[in-house]
């Protein structure tokens, strides 16, 4: 009994370490540069500058946005727990599927970011038009070609 417990306490340990590191750290920073100037005094200036027009429209766009992304959650989230009760599903399998499913989300987006960063009409692309290269065709600064074909 005393074991699994210490097991449990030492599993733990890479998450705390993740959380300190990603988590914790940042805000610390966050809350000091929120309260400091450039020489590093205390000051109330940056927390006043909240209310500046701007500020107030891009904290009123990403609540905005985090409210609607919560309401599209729930409604996708409550039908989808009744149905997968209803059904009986083998519970191990779908909480693997849970935690599986953000990783290949991660991955998803990796790839179609590369996809965006180097199409034909991509940024990288965009930015070898401003060199002399030499060659003939629409695929003489596609790096795709370059790469799927040697050149």
């Amino acid at each position: 009994m005393k074991n699994s417990k210490l097991l449990k306490q030492m599993l733990a340990g890479p998450y705390l370490l993740w959380s300190a590191a990603f988590i914790i750290i940042p805000l610390i920073m966050v809350f000091y540069y929120g309260l400091t100037n450039n020489d590093g005094g205390f000051t109330m200036m940056n927390l006043a500058r909240i209310t500046e027009p701007e500020n107030l429209k891009a904290l009123g766009l990403a609540l905005l946005l985090s409210l609607v992304s919560t309401i599209i959650c729930l409604i996708l989230a409550y039908p989808l727990a009744m149905i997968l009760t209803g059904l009986g599903v083998n519970q191990s399998s779908f909480i693997v599927l849970i935690f599986i499913l953000p990783m290949w989300m991660n991955s998803l987006l990796r790839i179609i970011a590369w996809q965006n960063l180097l199409e034909k009409n991509g940024v990288i692309n965009s930015l070898l038009h401003f060199f002399p290269f030499t060659g003939t065709g629409n695929h003489q600064h596609s790096i795709c070609h370059r790469t799927w074909y040697g050149l």
